[in-house]
């Protein structure tokens, strides 16, 4: 367990300007998600995580719009003229983030992938549990597939990304969309929640001071849930009786996250599935370090590495 005498957690092994972080936060006295609730919550999230990108491009402003019934908030980013793109998925529990928190790292994905990347807000708990977000992304896709190229989206070889609960979603709609028919491109999970009926010993392991808490995850879960069945595999892909079938996988885990085991679990079975499954641990990150590029260069540091895969996929 990485905790030293007393309980306090030991962040030795983190990267340095993420062990300062998280031990100023700490001397602030900083709330998390469960202690704020859902307003409050959302509110912080969009002060705390939107413009940690200082991105000098020359992209095009991205393109808002909606689509679908009920209507669903996307930003198109146009990265360049690669063959293929980008459905990506917010994280935040479920519960918070946004596209204005994600879009940084959105756009910067854009650009180290060279492609059309549309970001969706998915409606989000607990005013929208449980499959509602996963619904909303499906809606995105197919219209993505129906309708893409009237804005230059290509139909074909589609990635879908997210991190965190947007790694969730994005691996449940691949299992839809194999049944359903679909063919994917590949998914590119980021620290992703992978079973919301268990807790790993990671969750133990990193219970508190590692950005993301057990008490804060087990709120994110109830929020989502509110009832309905843990162990479906739409809500826990990795208890899906079959992975079999599925497109190529990029899953990246922190190494400081209560979600690293069932990551590192779900990667092991879709590799044991017959997938293509490409499998990074992240050293001496957390949870959210993604959306942390103004806090480390580990974010930048796997923004292009999803960038390159993504490319190598389309190759």
């Amino acid at each position: 367990m990485d905790h030293s005498d007393g309980g306090r957690p030991n962040r030795s092994r983190l990267r340095p300007e993420l062990r300062e972080m998280l031990e100023a936060a700490e001397h602030a006295g900083t709330l998390s998600n469960d202690q704020l609730g859902v307003v409050r919550a959302r509110a912080a999230s969009e002060l705390s995580l939107a413009g940690h990108w200082d991105l000098k491009d020359d992209l095009a402003p991205p393109l808002s719009f909606t689509l679908g019934d009920p209507a669903i908030r996307c930003r198109l980013y146009r990265g360049g003229c690669e063959p293929g793109t980008i459905l990506f998925l917010h994280g935040g529990g479920w519960v918070v983030g946004s596209l204005d928190t994600h879009d940084g790292a959105a756009r910067a994905l854009a650009r180290a992938a060279g492609c059309g990347l549309l970001s969706v807000e998915y409606r989000k708990a607990p005013e929208q549990p449980f499959p509602a977000g996963l619904d909303d992304a499906e809606t995105a896709l197919r219209w993505v597939i129906a309708e893409g190229a009237g804005l230059g989206l290509s139909s074909e070889r589609i990635i879908l990304a997210g991190d965190s609960a947007g790694a969730n979603i994005a691996a449940a709609l691949a299992l839809r969309a194999r049944d359903h028919g679909i063919t994917l491109g590949g998914q590119m999970l980021i620290y992703p929640a992978t079973d919301l009926a268990h807790e790993s010993p990671s969750v133990a392991e990193f219970a508190s001071g590692f950005f993301l808490s057990r008490a804060t995850l087990r709120w994110y879960i109830a929020n989502y849930l509110s009832g309905a069945d843990p162990t479906h595999p739409e809500a826990s892909p990795l208890l899906a009786p079959d992975l079999t079938g599925l497109c190529p996988t990029l899953l990246v885990t922190a190494d400081h996250d209560p979600l690293r085991n069932e990551g590192r679990a779900y990667a092991a079975r879709l590799t044991a599935a017959g997938n293509v499954v490409t499998f990074h641990e992240w050293p001496g990150t957390t949870h959210g370090f993604m959306i942390m590029a103004g806090i480390t260069p580990a974010a930048r540091e796997l923004i292009g590495v999803m960038g390159e895969w993504a490319r190598q996929v389309w190759g």
